[in-house]
């Protein structure tokens, strides 16, 4: 009698051992906790606003300073046209207009980036990272449900917004004599890899979340990356010698800003090199961020 006593529990316990959430249960049990606090949810919205608002006031910029190289074409008796305005947007120059879907992604990777640490880091803060290591031992599908959750929510949030900034952002040009439409060449393709590149921060701030184990740590890395670096590589390009003029375009951010252009630029990477890049740069930190979080204490 004592030994079934004494044993059942213990196979209880070791058929409990045995099981493990599901793949879709550890997806649904990430979804709910990053959608469970209202302030998480609050946020995303004022995000969806912040980067459609952003958009729009840089999509004004633009059109007051092409407004301005029409007067001033009047003022010299020319007849401003839509060939000669767009003849003063180069590529590259910061006034092309079919990227005005992604006029406003700045604020989206700033705010995606912090929230994918933060959906790592704030566990190991809390402690909440050993009940969900316990949950799920493998630990490898935990970090993949964040990843995919972050990867799709910042997509669809800044694919929207960017449609929705366009939207917004035409009716300005028209009395330019530009006429943009869906149709415009580079307007779909801004739309939909905005939406790539600011999930692809996600990725990465999701990793530095997991490598740093600290939330701070982790967003000034981040912000370093991405805002931070590309500055100090401006002042390396001034730097005697063909090498440091070249540099800048390799960095993260330029990498991924020529990804979401168009057409070539001479002595610049491709579009598709510059994707390539980026894509590179998500796995230099995810690959390393699953591996300490398989082998590493909690």
């Amino acid at each position: 009698m004592s030994i079934t006593i004494h044993n059942a529990p213990a196979s209880r316990s070791a058929a409990g051992a045995r099981h493990s959430l599901s793949f879709g249960g550890v997806l649904r049990s990430e979804w709910i906790k990053l959608f469970s606090l209202l302030s998480t949810r609050i946020l995303l919205v004022l995000t969806f606003a912040a980067i459609i608002g952003v958009g729009v006031l840089t999509a004004f910029v633009r059109y007051n300073i092409l407004d301005s190289m029409a007067a001033n074409a009047r003022a010299q008796g020319l007849e401003p046209s839509s060939d000669m305005l767009e003849q003063s947007m180069p590529p590259g120059s910061g006034l092309d207009l079919y990227n005005l879907p992604n006029a406003g992604l700045q604020i989206g990777i700033l705010i995606f980036g912090a929230l994918a640490v933060l959906f790592m880091a704030s566990e190991y803060a809390t402690g909440m990272i050993r009940s969900t290591m316990s949950a799920v031992p493998a630990r490898t599908p935990a970090f993949a449900a964040k990843a995919i959750i972050l990867a799709v929510v910042s997509y669809v949030i800044t694919t929207v917004a960017g449609a929705v900034t366009f939207l917004l952002s035409v009716p300005m040009f028209q009395g330019l004599g530009l006429d943009l439409s869906w149709s415009t060449d580079g307007v779909v393709y801004s739309v939909f890899t905005g939406g790539l590149y600011v999930a692809g921060v996600a990725l990465i701030g999701l990793s530095l979340g997991t490598l740093l184990r600290n939330s701070a740590g982790a967003i000034t890395v981040l912000v370093g990356i991405f805002f931070v670096i590309p500055i100090a590589a401006g002042f390396a390009s001034l730097i005697p010698g063909d090498f440091w003029k070249y540099v800048p375009q390799y960095i993260p951010s330029e990498a991924g800003g020529r990804f979401l252009a168009i057409g070539e630029i001479d002595a610049y990477i491709d579009p598709w090199q510059g994707g390539l890049l980026f894509l590179g740069y998500v796995l230099l930190f995810l690959v390393p961020a699953m591996i300490v979080l398989k082998n590493r204490d909690v």
